[in-house]
């Protein structure tokens, strides 16, 4: 007897972190039963080479990662007029993360409401990441499911490599804090990923720290300016981009990451790919109290932050990496970290759970199931 077949639409490229999620859940469905559209070209491209290939692979089930154009509307409508259930994978509520950001606002508001609406009424399973998402979706009376953000499996890092990328970013000697993220501004809140650190730093003039910025994006000379009108604009590093590859390097630069969500909607429903990233790497985190980092972190590592801008954030911040600074030993509960990786951000754990939900909803619809290993 054949197996069903999952079509997993992405939305990004085969090098994605899209892509990096999509094959660690599938991880233990048998050979053959699952088939990866990846997106390549522009929106319009992909949606017909994705339309050919469903016409062509008639799967039971499609599995839809981001709610985004052109999978989800897609989903949606295949859903409607040919029965071809599906399940939605998303970290985010899309609407009012740029309703309150200002990201993407304007004239999209109404589109990103339509598509957020219809995908989640409209999808067997809705596939999140974070506690309070499942939460805040179940009370709508809609079938949440959590799947929390994954890792990818550690690299090893060649010997030497970490000391020889602090030489040469010039981090000898230095207690280095930083972060890893996209730099995106925000008009509305007036603020980018990585401004906390940045306003933190002017309260450490006198310890010897050093914080880097992993990443890019159209914040960041927003983000040059404010480290120089603040007068720490040489206590700064900007890494820029960097390949995935050499993420498991950079990491473990730091003594100290930050993981920081503002306290509304937007930020309580994520955990976020880095902090299964950082506890995978073992990492101490400094992450705001909101969201899953209260859930998955020991208290040591959460700081309290009020509301959508807190600006008396970076101050509490700055006290938590002095106290590390002063108290090193503190440090040392970072050992337990990848521990609780493994238990709840594994790919060993959440490919179990996927494949599990998977057969729930080919059940549901009368399909054949997927053979588990157990």
């Amino acid at each position: 007897m054949s197996l069903p077949k999952v079509t997993v639409l992405v939305h990004g490229s085969p090098n994605s972190i899209e892509a990096v999620r999509a094959r660690g859940l599938t991880q233990r469905a048998p050979s053959g039963s699952v088939d990866f559209l990846f997106r390549e070209g522009s929106r319009s491209e992909t949606a017909r080479r994705w339309k050919q290939a469903l016409q062509a692979g008639h799967p039971d089930l499609l599995y839809v990662l981001n709610t985004a154009l052109p999978g989800a509307p897609m989903a949606v409508l295949r859903r409607r007029f040919s029965g071809l259930p599906f399940l939605l994978d998303t970290g985010d509520v899309i609407f009012e993360m740029a309703r309150r950001s200002g990201i993407g606002a304007g004239w999209r508001l109404p589109l990103l409401w339509m598509i957020e609406q219809s995908a989640w009424r409209t999808a067997a399973r809705i596939v999140v990441r974070g506690t309070r998402h499942a939460e805040y979706l179940q009370q709508k009376g809609l079938p949440a499911a959590l799947i929390r953000d994954g890792y990818a499996e550690q690299q090893s890092v060649p010997p030497g490599a970490v000391e020889a990328l602090r030489t040469r970013l010039g981090l000898g000697g230095r207690f280095v804090v930083g972060l890893m993220g996209s730099q995106v501004w925000s008009p509305r809140l007036q603020i980018c990923y990585g401004w906390d650190l940045i306003r933190a730093m002017t309260a450490l003039r006198d310890l010897p720290v050093t914080a880097v910025l992993i990443g890019d994006g159209n914040g960041q000379p927003w983000l040059h300016e404010e480290a120089r009108r603040r007068g720490v604009q040489d206590r700064i590093v900007f890494t820029g981009r960097i390949p995935y590859a050499e993420v498991p390097t950079y990491m473990r630069l730091l003594d100290v990451a930050l993981s920081t969500q503002t306290n509304n909607l937007p930020g309580q429903v994520r955990t976020t790919g880095k902090i299964p990233e950082y506890m995978a790497a073992g990492c101490f985190i400094l992450a705001s109290r909101v969201g899953d980092a209260a859930v998955l972190l020991p208290e040591s590592m959460l700081v309290p932050y009020n509301g959508e801008v807190d600006d008396a954030y970076p101050a509490r911040l700055a006290e938590h990496i002095r106290h590390l600074v002063s108290n090193p030993a503190s440090l040392d509960i970072r050992q337990t970290l990848p521990g609780i990786a493994q238990r709840n951000c594994s790919y060993e754990i959440l490919s179990r759970q996927w494949l599990g939900l998977v057969n729930n909803v080919l059940s549901e619809q009368g399909s054949r199931t997927l053979p588990s290993d157990g």
